[in-house]
C-alpha cells in the first residue's frame, strides 16, 4: 500500500498493540475515587488510574478491548468518566 508523499501511514496492529500495552502499564498507579454507582449510591474504591478511566472491569481488571468481550457501565466517576464491569463480573462482589 503505498502513501501519498508527506502523509503517515496509519499503524500496524503490532504497533497499536504496543502503544496500547504502554498506555495501561502507565495507569496502574492506585488511587482512591468516589464512584457514583449505578443505583445512586457513591462508594471510594481504591482503582487504577485505567479502571477509573474506562479502560479496565472495576473488578477483575480485564482490559476493555474489541477481543476481550462485553463490558457494561457500571457508574461513572465525577470529572473522570464512566467506569465499567465486564459481563463475567457484572453480578460479583466489588
Amino acid at each position: 500500500m503505498s502513501v501519498e508523499p508527506g502523509r503517515i501511514p496509519a499503524p500496524d496492529r503490532a504497533t497499536k498493540q504496543l502503544l496500547w500495552d504502554r498506555m495501561i502499564a502507565s495507569k496502574q498507579t492506585v488511587s482512591s475515587y468516589v464512584v457514583m454507582l449505578d443505583g445512586g449510591s457513591l462508594e471510594t474504591l481504591d482503582l487504577t488510574a485505567a479502571q477509573a478511566e474506562g479502560f479496565e472491569c472495576l473488578t477483575c481488571k480485564s482490559q476493555h478491548t474489541t477481543e476481550s468481550g462485553a463490558f457494561r457501565p457500571v457508574g461513572h466517576i465525577p470529572s473522570v468518566g464512566t467506569v465499567f464491569q465486564c459481563l463475567k463480573c457484572a453480578g460479583g462482589a466489588r
